[in-house]
């Protein structure tokens, strides 16, 4: 997997999220269940194309955005300069605090991961996940095999669908949106 992204493809995410922001990213953060109150992690943030919609949304929380790229993460810093409720974290391993987080989420990120590192991340994220806390996700849908392995895997990991609901989403197609609790 490719850690560094390269200049044309900030460019192109930066040009996505100027005329798609809305009704890409917007209407997937409008979608998480937030109070205002909760601690979020973006994982795989990239530049902060949903993390810029929920950080707004957490006027007495926090979010903490995850990437494995320096290039993502000072974009994503540019992308969230007005936001004082934000953490940025640069890691190839997911953080180690257990039952830290109300919500995590991830945006086109998990169909990215081979299988043998959704059999580390996902367990992971369900660990850092308070009780009753929520795993998001926004999977292209063309992308079934990965997504098949996603359900597995958050079974194994007492991750409970909570609500799924199929959508299209400008340029980028179909996409599978999940919500799972842990119990």
């Amino acid at each position: 997997m490719k850690h560094e992204p390269s200049r044309l493809e900030i460019y192109l995410t930066r040009l996505a999220f100027l005329f798609y922001g809305k009704s890409v990213y917007k209407t997937f953060a409008d979608r998480l269940p937030l109070n205002g109150g909760e601690n979020v992690l973006d994982f795989g943030c990239g530049m902060g194309t949903v993390a810029y919609y929920v950080a707004g949304k957490l006027p007495r929380g926090n979010l903490t955005c995850l990437d494995i790229s320096r290039r993502w993460l000072n974009a994503c810093r540019k992308t969230l300069r007005s936001y004082g409720n934000v953490i940025f974290l640069h890691s190839e391993s997911l953080p180690q605090a257990n039952e830290s987080f109300d919500v995590i989420y991830c945006h086109f990120v998990l169909h990215d991961l081979s299988e043998s590192e959704l059999e580390i991340a996902i367990p992971a994220l369900a660990k850092a996940l308070k009780p009753c806390g929520l795993f998001v996700f926004r999977e292209p849908l063309n992308s079934m095999g990965k997504i098949n392995v996603i359900k597995r895997l958050t079974g194994q990991n007492n991750l409970i669908l909570k609500d799924s609901r199929i959508t299209d989403i400008p340029v980028m197609g179909n996409a599978l949106e999940s919500i799972y609790t842990k119990q």
